[in-house]
């Protein structure tokens, strides 16, 4: 069980940056360039409208897609 809560666990854009290794500025611009379909970047969740999280298995899936030399 502990292992399938690790897929579900959310991520704020503070660990969301720590793992990618950039600002949290560049998390907000790759989300806004997302939107616009400019980047594979993963969507965040709103779960109200100051509390915004990514899930950790969609960011671990755009690190994977990175490392295999997919255009983000």
């Amino acid at each position: 069980m502990a292992s399938e809560l690790d897929g579900l666990r959310l991520l704020n854009v503070g660990q969301v940056s720590e793992l990618l290794g950039v600002s949290v500025r560049t998390i907000w611009r790759l989300s806004a360039l997302a939107e616009i379909g400019r980047s594979s970047f993963p969507p965040p969740l709103r779960l109200s409208p100051k509390v915004v999280r990514w899930r950790a298995r969609d960011v671990q899936a755009y690190l994977d897609a990175l490392s295999e030399g997919a255009r983000p």
